[in-house]
């Protein structure tokens, strides 16, 4: 750099902890671990999300800010010396947008989906996927006070969650499931349904007329502790079918979490390597060169 005479201008440089002392090369330190791993906080919280609900969704904070903090440092240094750049910053955002986000996050939805076809194998004979939409269903169908409304009228509240069911599945997900959504197929799906608000109707004949047995019970154990936090007794036996709706999905849920997180560990690295050297070495890269060469 030609200084002006006078003028001290000061040249920027990372640490010394940037350079291997072996080989005298550049090493990135936010490619480190652990601090790389912060890199797969959201999908290591989307590989649970069937577990944690929506918590999952607070695993994205330390991915953002790891993600932002590489490409602000892309931009700004140049390996070890200070020469900001628009042009690498552009590109390790693409870059972290496909190996973080897009890619990682699709391979855990399809080996979630894939280990959702274990459910087929069970004595209902349906995806997980399904049997997730028709539990969905049900909380909905206990959150509209329908159960409520229709107590003591077995029949009625059968049909119309059935009904439900049916105009949910063939309406959010015609691609996905209308086509398998016949036969033998629906035959299994109706099964399922029912048997799901039958014992929901069950469960609530119980907490409402609870004989001494199953005041040991920990759903009327549920109910009794709603009570006491004072909701109604019509909301307190909504908190305990919610419940108890959500913890009949839990072996469903764990198995798709397992296929999460088996595709997350065998895809991450193919995948890094997948977008790092044939990606944007061999296309983005050039194209955005090519880019700002004009």
């Amino acid at each position: 750099m030609i200084k002006p005479v006078g003028i001290n201008i000061p040249v920027f440089k990372a640490d010394t902890r940037s350079i291997d002392p072996k080989t005298g090369e550049y090493t990135d330190p936010l490619m480190k671990w652990p601090l790389r791993g912060m890199a797969f906080t959201n999908e290591v919280g989307e590989s649970l999300r069937p577990l944690i609900g929506n918590y999952a969704t607070l695993t994205w904070i330390p991915v953002l800010m790891y993600i932002g903090a590489d490409i602000y440092d892309k931009y700004k240094n140049d390996q070890a010396e200070y020469s900001p750049n628009s042009r690498r910053c552009l590109k390790q955002a693409i870059f972290q947008g496909l190996a973080s986000f897009i890619l990682p996050l699709a391979a855990i939805k399809a080996g979630q989906n894939a280990f959702s076809n274990f459910g087929k194998i069970t004595e209902d004979k349906i995806t997980l996927n399904i049997k997730k939409h028709v539990s969905k269903t049900a909380e909905g169908f206990i959150a509209d006070g329908k159960m409520h409304a229709l107590g003591g009228k077995d029949k009625e509240c059968k049909e119309e969650f059935l009904n439900r069911v049916h105009n949910i599945l063939d309406f959010k997900n015609r691609k996905k499931i209308k086509p398998h959504y016949k036969n033998e197929t629906k035959a299994y799906i109706d099964k399922y349904a029912e048997k799901t608000i039958k014992d929901l109707i069950e469960m609530r004949k119980k907490i409402l007329s609870p004989d001494t047995q199953f005041k040991k019970d920990k759903w009327y154990k549920e109910y009794t502790r709603a009570l006491k936090r004072g909701q109604t007794e019509n909301v307190a036996v909504k908190t305990a079918l919610s419940k108890f709706q959500k913890q009949k999905m839990m072996n469903g849920n764990l198995i798709k979490t397992l296929g999460g997180f088996t595709a997350f560990g065998l895809l991450i690295q193919p995948i890094d390597y997948f977008v790092e050297h044939i990606l944007m070495d061999k296309y983005v890269g050039p194209r955005i060169d090519s880019i700002y060469k004009k």
